[in-house]
């Protein structure tokens, strides 16, 4: 889908949380591109989703998946706060690896779980890309650079952010940034909260990389058990 045909007509709703008729049904600025993406997500045979911490420039998180036939092949590896862990998966043998810990299951164990493409794992899935049209309270959208750029801001107690324990969310926000051709980049979350009378921000941005161009998802919980 072409943008700039349709973008002088979603502007015209730009700073309105709610458009109105004229501007289609009654949606939030950016509703369709975000909508879009999120079943363009869901329609993909692989892909590669990395979660970085802008403050400190880290990818904590990378989700590589791959469907091979009908069957979810996927690892998950995680590094928070220097302490790694890793899941690797495909339908045939589920593996963990947790700091100096391995665990292993196989069809038959009670923690064992095959995904298929009618059994979604949740990264998988469209809500995988963050969008809660009930909790919005402003929206705007901005073109600039060839990119197109919408922020939505939420009702954080609508949204109930993950905060450090003791601490109080003030704030949630999501900036998405999409290509000319309405393609999705990245989305960014933003975090406020308050803890023992200090503000604190917190910021992850995600992208959807290697969109079906994945050729073999490393099994990099099997190589942590040498």
């Amino acid at each position: 889908m072409r943008i700039r045909a349709a973008l002088t007509a979603m502007v015209m709703c730009l700073g309105a949380v709610i458009g109105t008729a004229s501007c289609g049904r009654p949606d939030i600025v950016g509703d369709n591109l975000i909508m879009q993406a999120r079943e363009d997500f869901e329609a993909l045979d692989s892909a590669k989703v990395i979660m970085t911490n802008t403050d400190t420039d880290k990818q904590e998180q990378v989700f590589t998946f791959k469907y091979e036939g009908d069957t979810l092949v996927y690892s998950d590896v995680r590094n928070v706060n220097d302490k790694i862990s890793s899941e690797y998966n495909n339908g045939e043998v589920n593996i963990y690896y947790q700091g100096e810990k391995y665990y292993q299951y196989e069809p038959g164990d009670e923690k064992f779980k095959k995904y298929t493409r009618s059994d979604k794992h949740k990264k998988v899935q469209d809500d995988m890309i963050t969008y809660i049209p009930s909790a919005v309270t402003d929206a705007k959208m901005l073109n600039k650079d060839d990119k197109i750029e919408i922020t939505h801001v939420y009702n954080v107690e609508t949204v109930k952010p993950a905060v450090p324990e003791g601490a109080q969310a003030t704030g949630f926000a999501v900036r998405y940034l999409f290509d000319s051709d309405g393609k999705l980049e990245s989305f960014t979350e933003s975090t406020i909260y308050e803890l023992e009378g200090q503000e604190h921000r917190v910021v992850y941005r995600t992208e959807i990389t290697e969109k079906n161009s994945v050729e073999k998802v490393p099994e990099v919980t099997a190589q942590a058990k040498q």
